[in-house]
């Protein structure tokens, strides 16, 4: 028999809405909290890996409290609706029982407070299965509006909502014969033309990032390992198996569990499929804890013996996850036991760097962690200018950074320096510094590769044309600073560099106008190896390392072919 337990919901939520704003005020900004802050402060319809959803909630919370209560406020709003919306969706005869469950998975304690697009994800895609669940009872055309807003919703929050939607759709084929069905993707598209026209105007950087620059990575088959252990791990280091083989066992009696036994056993299968042929991230199955505890709380509700066990593996559930947000707000582990430490002693650094740098802006090479942390605790300017053999990150996106920083003096902070001060701000890494007084850089400049050939022979050097793009307001001049200036091509096999050298003798031009393109003539040379290579331009700063000036391409080379196309 199932379990009558009368209990009500709202202590609950008010428990999760205090718990939820200490911790926010008092644990300094993950590093990824700290970039969306970063990006809440040029607000646009999209960003570097995500859409706009997450720094819209953190302009709107830090326009009111300017600290990390005020990052994180709206995010701790959204996830106490998406509980609710959980619950709304099981509509649980036993509270106890629901909340043992949903306290017991690791993902739902890092949601309730973290500035991340997760949150807003979970909030939509929750509400979209509950206005789900009324449409395939009732076909409604104001119930198929609600879920064309709410699907927008999820689009501007991550694109992994798209893996959930298709495979809802897919379980359930029938409703493309409704009418109304098509008024949700209308509705969706149309409150989603921004974002894809914003894509298209900066060249789709969000999909070249995810499909090709970063998915050059070397592959590891540990992938495959760490998706499975981080799944077990943000499911609840005790309940996960217990969840996800009550989720398993439940046989689906309705429509609606059909579909979100689809939407679950899809989402985790599709990151598995995707371990075997690059990394994958263990949040990004989060989405999958709302079908997760549906059908884990269906199954066991009415079974004793599952129930005594959810109640048994929730309580160290609890008191891991409690220690947890302690040490998360007071660092008391003994030096060195947290290797990656992400929210302790980042206030320090940053002060530390700003005392060094007095007012001068701080540059920082390959790295949005480090300039956004920086920004957020210094409350100075933090940037960070990318290397050719960087993937990018959203300091690409903001070129009038960048064009700031000319001929202007900087505190020039790199662990890699050949030369410099070394210093440990904050107790933390080590790093270099040294004062550059007509710092330059060139990486707001474009360029694009016109009618590349991708297959080549090996050691051979290429005519090639590129149309070189000034983004910005202002003339670039390349002939303005101290150091002579240089154009650059960067060949690199995986991760590693494979071959490097002068695309040009001298630059065609010393001055680029606003807003206007230029083809210029180049050479590459080819590796003398064949393999699968990718290849990038950027311009060089006499005594610096080549910039990232546009996008990789991918080469081809082979021992010998007959003719290049």
């Amino acid at each position: 028999m199932k379990q009558n337990v009368n209990t009500t919901l709202y202590p609950y939520l008010l428990f999760w809405l205090l718990i939820n704003l200490v911790q926010s005020q008092f644990t300094e900004l993950f590093h990824d909290e700290a970039l969306y802050w970063v990006c809440s402060q040029h607000l646009d319809w999209g960003f570097w890996d995500h859409p706009p959803a997450a720094p819209f909630l953190i302009w709107l919370g830090y326009g009111l409290i300017h600290s990390e209560l005020g990052v994180r406020l709206f995010i701790v709003l959204a996830s106490v609706l998406t509980l609710f919306g959980i619950w709304r969706l099981v509509r649980p005869a036993d509270n106890r029982l629901f909340f043992a469950l949903v306290f017991s998975i690791f993902i739902v304690h890092i949601g309730g407070f973290m500035a991340a697009p997760d949150i807003p994800l979970l909030l939509f895609s929750t509400w979209f299965l509950v206005a789900y669940r009324e449409y395939i009872q009732h076909d409604r055309w104001s119930t198929a509006m609600i879920l064309g807003l709410l699907v927008a919703g999820m689009a501007y929050s991550k694109y992994h909502g798209a893996i959930i939607l298709f495979f809802v759709l897919l379980s359930n084929l029938k409703l493309l014969r409704r009418q109304s069905f098509w008024v949700i993707p209308v509705i969706a598209l149309v409150l989603f033309f921004p974002h894809l026209y914003w894509q298209w105007v900066h060249g789709f950087p969000t999909f070249r990032y995810h499909l090709i620059d970063r998915a050059g990575d070397s592959y590891k088959w540990t992938f495959i390992s760490d998706y499975l252990g981080g799944q077990l791990l943000v499911l609840g280091p005790f309940s996960s198996i217990l969840l996800l083989w009550a989720a398993f066992r439940y046989r689906a009696k309705s429509d609606l569990e059909r579909s979100l036994k689809w939407a679950l056993w899809g989402v985790l299968g599709f990151f598995l499929f995707q371990s075997f042929s690059q990394r994958t991230e263990a949040n990004w199955t989060a989405v999958a804890v709302v079908p997760l505890i549906y059908l884990a709380y269906r199954y066991i509700e009415d079974k004793p013996r599952w129930r005594k066990w959810s109640f048994r593996l929730a309580i160290p559930s609890l008191l891991i996850f409690l220690v947890f947000r302690l040490y998360l707000m007071v660092d008391f582990l003994p030096a060195g036991m947290n290797p990656r430490n992400e929210v302790h002693g980042w206030k320090k650094w940053a002060l530390d760097i700003r005392a060094v740098a007095g007012d001068r802006p701080v540059v920082f090479y390959n790295t949005y962690r480090k300039p956004s942390k920086y920004s957020f605790y210094a409350h100075r300017t933090g940037i960070s200018i990318n290397k050719g053999s960087h993937a990018g990150n959203q300091y690409d996106l903001v070129p009038e950074m960048e064009e700031s920083l000319q001929g202007k003096e900087v505190l020039l902070v790199d662990k890699r320096l050949n030369e410099g001060v070394t210093f440990t701000p904050g107790g933390l890494q080590d790093l270099q510094y040294r004062i550059v007084d007509d710092f330059r850089s060139f990486n707001r400049v474009k360029v694009q590769v016109l009618d590349a050939p991708r297959l080549l022979p090996a050691d051979t050097m290429l005519q090639l044309t590129i149309d070189i793009f000034n983004p910005t307001d202002h003339p670039i001049r390349f002939q303005d600073g101290k150091r002579e200036v240089s154009l650059r091509y960067l060949v690199f096999l995986g991760d590693e560099t494979a071959l490097e050298g002068s695309a040009t003798s001298a630059l065609p031009t010393k001055e680029i106008s606003p807003g206007t393109h230029e083809r210029w003539n180049v050479s590459l040379r080819t590796p003398h190896k064949p393999g699968e290579y990718r290849y990038r331009f950027g311009f060089q700063v006499e005594g610096f390392s080549a910039g990232r000036n546009g996008p990789f391409n991918p080469l081809c080379v082979v021992g010998k072919v007959n003719s290049i196309r």
